[in-house]
């Protein structure tokens, strides 16, 4: 096939457009493209950033405003700072910057135009663009790349319209210095607009919660530093972080920290000597030879755990609990990467909620978990990861048997009458049923008997009194006790009226909580109906177990006392059911 020479002089590597199109598919999701925004203001020593959302309609966004009181660019630095590859810092691994792609990348896979003001101490407010259409426009019509970002113009950022943001309690344009950057044509919005913000205040307050604090984990907890001229110097204190004029707290997936939290009067978690390990770096531009990784954890406070069904319930929600399953990756004090590292996955377990972990490491070491470029996501190499779960297993152990060891213990001290406890439907049930015959309720001449069973519960006399009147009110009082050993239930007659005891220690009882929460939860739907079946089996063979053991069989009495224990249970069983289902659960008829 003939060609014109002409055709085969050089050409641009990429079609720009083109390229920049797939980029709006990359592995962003829009809160780390957020956070992008956030690195650059962090890096040029702000303290305070504020985020507005400019909504369009009840539950769009029209356009995205991040504003800091950094230190502000230049003329030639702000022209390049929206450029995709380029960076003031790039490659530096002093800092939470590297790659100068993240917030290029970011802002394009959420909208189609970027405008960036800046402003030097005692300069003037400069302004430039960038727009995914006219790129576009112009690479269509040319067949080339001739679009620039235009060089930047003076202009007065105070036109800004910020008025439909009814929360915003001072105007966010910084007075001395300072970076607005505007995101506009916003057409990625993955969820609507309330949805984004609550998302965004979880994911922002996590990530950078180090700068919040003030505290670099690599360095004893002191105030965080960065990079300028090759030196490490203050960032100038703690950032604020606002959304919407609301401040952004804290979040400590550790629950070690809980100053400048939603909740700083919260108890602390017990916090476990740190796991510290020099690694080998194996990036050839570096002169380090070693890195240190430091590994923080924490078992959350026992008042949080005391049985499986607090880690879902609105306590544990507005603290996040809920979601707090992994471990916490942190770069340079800022999280990376927030869940289980992949092939680092142990059976799920609800336990693994209520501890927290951390693995912390500085940018040298960046290879050796192969951080993305736009630091969304980490993983250990397989050496590496290797060597985490080794010194990190056996504590996670250590804390699911803490946990569990909690679970086996009743939520209320022992003696404590509760009511509303779980038990009240089997209880009325079995009152509901009169066609059973049954002894009388207990008259005065049966107090000493009440009296020495409730004493046996509690020894306060307050607790006595309201145990007889619940043993008097009913044919069954329920109580749920703890005690060593096997037995998994005692009963105690009392001459028309019993107490039944369940055992929490007891297997069968940690079992069933397990079903009963994960039902609740919509968790293992099928298996749980399955495991349902088999408790009910197994609960019905080991009491017929039980009763082949007793030596009764020689005599025609034993054999009748074992035909009447069978037939009555059958019968009390059947009445009971029928009540349950006529006069409590008519969906199940």
């Amino acid at each position: 096939m003939a060609t014109d020479n002409k055709q085969l002089e050089g050409v641009s590597p990429f079609q720009a457009y083109q390229s920049m199109l797939s980029d709006r598919d990359s592995d962003f999701d829009c809160y780390s493209a957020y956070g992008e925004v956030i690195d650059n203001s962090l890096q040029a020593f702000a303290t305070k950033i504020d985020i507005a959302f400019i909504p369009r309609g009840p539950d769009n966004i029209e356009k995205l405003i991040f504003s800091d009181n950094g230190v502000g660019m230049n003329e030639f630095t702000l022209q390049r700072c929206i450029r995709l590859g380029w960076s003031s810092r790039f490659n530096d691994r002093t800092g939470i910057g590297r790659f100068g792609v993240g917030m290029t990348k970011g802002a394009i896979h959420e909208c189609q135009r970027i405008e960036v003001y800046s402003k030097e101490e005692n300069g003037e407010w400069l302004y430039t663009n960038f727009d995914f259409d006219e790129m576009g426009e112009m690479e269509e019509a040319d067949g080339e790349n001739k679009y620039v970002i235009p060089r930047p113009i003076p202009k007065d950022p105070e036109e800004i319209d910020t008025s439909s943001v009814s929360t915003l309690e001072e105007n966010i344009i910084p007075k001395n210095h300072g970076t607005i950057v505007i995101w506009s044509k916003y057409d990625r919005a993955p969820a609507n607009l309330q949805t984004i913000i609550t998302r965004s205040i979880e994911y922002i307050g996590r990530t950078f919660r180090y700068f919040i604090w003030d505290k670099d984990p690599m360095n004893d907890g002191k105030e965080m530093q960065i990079s300028l001229d090759g030196k490490k110097v203050s960032r100038g204190g703690p950032v604020v972080i606002s959304i919407d004029g609301t401040e952004v707290k804290a979040i400590d997936p550790l629950y070690r920290i809980t100053e400048k939290t939603k909740f700083p009067n919260d108890p602390k978690s017990e916090k476990f000597d740190p796991i510290k390990i020099a690694v080998q770096v194996t990036d050839p531009d570096l002169e380090a030879e070693e890195g240190e990784i430091i590994i923080n954890m924490t078992l959350l406070p026992e008042e949080w755990r005391e049985n499986q069904g607090m880690g879902n319930n609105q306590f544990a929600k507005d603290r996040y609990i809920h979601n707090n399953e992994g471990i916490s990756l942190v770069r340079a004090g800022r999280e990376v990467a927030y869940g289980w590292i992949n092939y680092w996955r142990p059976q799920a377990l609800t336990p693994d909620r209520f501890w927290g972990g951390e693995i912390c490491f500085n940018p040298e070491l960046d290879q050796a978990f192969t951080v993305k470029n736009i630091k969304r996501g980490a993983n250990p190499t397989n050496e590496l990861r290797e060597i985490l779960q080794e010194d990190v297993n056996p504590t996670i152990r250590t804390f699911r048997e803490a946990i569990k060891e909690t679970w086996r213990i009743p939520q209320t001290q022992v003696g404590e009458p509760t009511g509303g406890d779980g038990h009240d439907t089997g209880t009325q049930i079995v009152k509901g049923t009169p066609t059973l015959p049954r002894g009388s309720l207990p008259k005065d001449g049966d107090k000493e008997r009440e009296e020495e069973t409730a004493g046996k519960i509690s020894k306060k006399p307050e607790d006595v009194k309201v145990w007889i009147e619940r043993f008097r009110s009913q044919p069954f009082t329920i109580q749920d006790d703890a005690w060593p050993g096997s037995t998994f239930m005692e009963l105690t007659h009392m001459g028309g009226t019993d107490l039944l005891q369940y055992n929490t220690r007891h297997a069968f009882i940690n079992v069933l909580r397990t079903i009963q929460l994960e039902i609740a939860d919509g968790v293992n739907e099928a298996h749980n109906a399955n495991r349902l079946n088999a408790l009910i089996d197994i609960t019905m063979m080991a009491y017929g177990k039980a009763q082949s053991m007793l030596d009764l069989e020689e005599s025609m009495t034993g054999k009748r006392y074992k035909e009447t224990m069978i037939a009555n249970w059958g019968q009390f069983l059947e009445a009971y059911i029928s009540t349950w289902l006529e006069e409590f659960d008519k969906d199940l008829k």
